[in-house]
This record gives C-alpha cells, sequence and structure tokens, in this order.
C-alpha cells in the first residue's frame, strides 16, 4: 500500500510539475526554410519574434509565476528554465533566418540585423555583447565589416 501511495505521490508531482505553463519552443532550422522567399522569411522572424516576446513575458511576475513559486516551487523553476530555453532557440531561429535573407539578398535583411543587433546589445552587458559579436563573427553570421561596425557601436555606448 505505501508502494502504490508514493507512485502516486511521485506522479502527481510530474503531473504538476510538466503541466505548468510552458513557453513554445521553436525550432531553429526547418527544411523548408532554405525555400522561403523574401516576404516569407520576414514573416518567419515575425514569428519567432513574438515567440521570444512570449517566453519573456513568462519570465515576469505573472500571478500564474507567483503561485507556481509558492505553492509548488519545482513547477516555476521549470518555467523559468522552459523559458530561457525558448529565448534562446527563437534569438537561434532570427539569426539563422537573417543568414538565409543574407544569402538571397533580401532588401530587408539590413533591419533585420540592425533588429538583431539592437536586442543582443539591450540584453546583455557590454562585455557580453562583444563576446556574442566575436561568436557570430566567427561563426559567419556577421562579416567582418558587419562585426567592426556593431563592435565600435557597443563599445560607444
Amino acid at each position: 500500500m505505501i508502494k502504490i501511495g508514493s507512485k502516486f505521490v511521485f506522479f502527481i508531482t510530474l503531473i504538476f510539475l510538466y503541466s505548468c505553463a510552458k513557453p513554445i519552443v521553436v525550432e531553429v532550422v526547418l527544411p523548408e526554410d532554405e525555400k522561403l522567399n523574401c516576404e516569407q522569411l520576414k514573416n518567419a522572424i515575425t514569428e519567432s519574434k513574438k515567440i521570444r516576446r512570449d517566453a519573456e513575458y513568462a519570465k515576469e511576475g505573472t500571478g500564474g509565476n507567483v503561485a507556481r513559486m509558492m505553492l509548488f516551487w519545482p513547477a516555476w523553476a521549470k518555467t523559468l528554465h522552459n523559458a530561457d530555453v525558448a529565448v534562446q532557440a527563437a534569438n537561434d531561429r532570427i539569426y539563422h533566418l537573417y543568414k538565409i535573407m543574407k544569402k538571397k539578398e533580401c532588401k530587408s535583411a539590413d533591419a533585420v540585423y540592425t533588429e538583431i543587433t539592437n536586442y543582443a546589445i539591450s540584453q546583455n552587458t557590454v562585455s557580453q555583447q562583444l563576446k556574442d559579436l566575436n561568436e557570430m563573427y566567427n561563426s559567419g553570421i556577421l562579416t567582418k565589416e558587419e562585426f567592426e561596425l556593431a563592435k565600435q557601436k557597443t563599445l560607444n555606448q
């Protein structure tokens, strides 16, 4: 009887932990991404930005988060972790789509680049921003000129 009770408690705990609000985590690379035209790429970026905003909101002190924190803190911790994963995945997807836009020479690629660098700048310390820019440059997301421009912008804040 005790084994059944402990299994039941464990099962209920798992349900509470995984049934709490979880932000959507986007797939960074989809098979049809390369086939999208410039307008479709722009729409996919807008969609990813909305998912990122929703994930950032999930990390705030919403009523649901306060209740999870008070009643069942592991669910609150899981929600925060999932939100961080969702934000990172959305950012990675936006960078991925930007690279495709740039390769296809879409007119709105420059505006996307500006948004990407402005978001990165607003979210990090200067040293973290420089590390992120260097990582983007080394991975080929940014050209040498774009890297130098973004670096100067970061240092002149």
